[in-house]
């Protein structure tokens, strides 16, 4: 079995797609051989060098011309990459093997940063070919792509424009997506943010994408890709099977001192600081834990998800799920929140047995005492209060979900 992987072939203001450039392969491949699998490969979504959505692809094939194969796949790179973009560094790699042995790199790539003399070295040892453009950093989405972990895994149907329409506005009828979403939901997922009244499956770049619709099995997808209504020609469609929607890139640490930048992790705390919101709507409290505290926020694009983050306070516990960032200091972009112990009830002062009214303080040390009879008390007392939050998990809104990101509908 031969597999290819490919990357950093598209432009995030010139367009193109380098899933579209993995269809362009898959058709000339299957007349050099057996095409057996298509996949789409996110990676780690904190890398400041990806495009949109930090995807590179890899394509499985038999066949006893690998020679023609590698061949045309270069051609079909050199021919369509976007080589004048100066942040497109493609890279290739072909690799005859167990990809099994390129598993760890693939979770090194998914959720830390790796160089491109690392995945240099990788290949070498592996005994990979590799095929570098520019600066050739695309080598390392094309060799985490082959080694890629899709045991647990999604798929992805997406449609093609005529590259006349390209850059052009999508002629899409939302209705029908609302339809096939009404009809294929739980099946299919992040179609529509029902919030906001907003369709999902379109992309807003140059690019060859038409619209994509994500689920849990090929015939699915399929299926709810016919029922869109375009008013434009769909050049080709392709299913592929990726690890969107799975949580691949999240890994638990066990305390707050071990968080990282640029890494994707689930870590437990204490609220200690009652949330606040700043300028331009982004909302922020604190964490802690017997190692250290960690600011977790919800910005702006969250929307509601950011109501829920304001009702807690002080005490709860909760799990942080998100990507890492550090400006000044560590901070978590919460895309899941599970809210694990809520404080349900809160010091107050004693209620009068006699009148039923709240006592008032006797001053520093002397206790409290009923203004209306004069029962007096030493202590505050614990009371229950409604909290309008609920102890579960949160999730951030399909709008502002990363591609990664399992749907709470996964969960249920």
């Amino acid at each position: 079995m031969l597999h290819i992987g490919i990357d950093d072939t598209d432009s995030a203001k010139q367009g193109m797609c380098t899933t579209y450039i993995a269809v362009l392969a898959r058709e000339k491949l299957e007349k050099l051989g057996i095409v057996r699998e298509i996949r789409l490969v996110r990676l780690n979504p904190n890398i400041k060098y990806k495009t949109r959505g930090n995807a590179s692809v890899a394509i499985a094939i038999e066949t006893d011309k690998v020679r023609e194969v590698k061949e045309a796949v270069i051609n079909i790179v050199q021919d369509n990459a976007v080589f004048s973009d100066p942040n497109t560094n493609p890279g290739l790699v072909f690799f005859e093997g167990e990809p099994e042995v390129l598993r760890d790199f693939y979770f090194r790539a998914l959720r830390d940063i790796v160089t491109i003399e690392e995945a240099e070295t990788i290949a070498e040892a592996e005994g990979a070919e590799y095929v570098k453009y520019k600066l050739g950093r695309g080598i390392i989405g094309a060799l985490a792509a082959i080694g890629a972990d899709l045991e647990e895994h999604t798929f992805e149907a997406i449609a093609y424009r005529a590259r006349g329409n390209w850059g052009k506005p999508r002629n899409l009828d939302e209705k029908s997506v609302f339809e096939m979403d009404a009809l294929t939901f739980p099946l299919t997922f992040n179609n529509i943010d029902h919030s906001e009244g907003k369709v999902l499956i379109t992309p807003h770049t140059p690019c060859p994408v038409l619209f994509g619709i994500r689920g849990f099995s090929d015939k699915v997808v399929r299926n709810a890709a016919e029922m869109i209504k375009v008013d434009e020609k769909v050049e080709k469609v392709q299913i592929f099977k990726t690890n969107q929607g799975t949580d691949a890139h999240l890994q638990k640490v066990e305390s707050i001192a071990e968080v990282r930048p640029y890494s994707s992790i689930v870590v437990e705390g204490t609220v200690i600081k009652k949330p606040w919101i700043i300028s331009g709507g982004h909302v922020f409290f604190e964490i802690e834990d017997r190692t250290g505290i960690l600011r977790c926020a919800a910005f702006e694009p969250t929307k509601k998800f950011r109501d829920i983050i304001l009702r807690l306070i002080e005490g709860d516990r909760v799990v942080a799920h998100g990507g890492v960032s550090k400006k000044t200091v560590l901070t978590v972009n919460l895309e899941k929140l599970y809210v694990k112990k809520l404080v349900k009830e809160r010091e107050v002062n004693p209620t009068c047995l006699v009148c039923r009214k709240k006592m008032e303080s006797s001053g520093r040390g002397q206790g409290y005492r009923c203004r209306k009879c004069g029962t007096k008390a030493q202590e505050k007392v614990m009371e229950p209060f409604e909290r309008h939050i609920e102890e579960k998990l949160y999730s951030v809104p399909p709008i502002a979900m990363r591609h990664l990101s399992k749907p709470l509908v996964k969960f249920l």
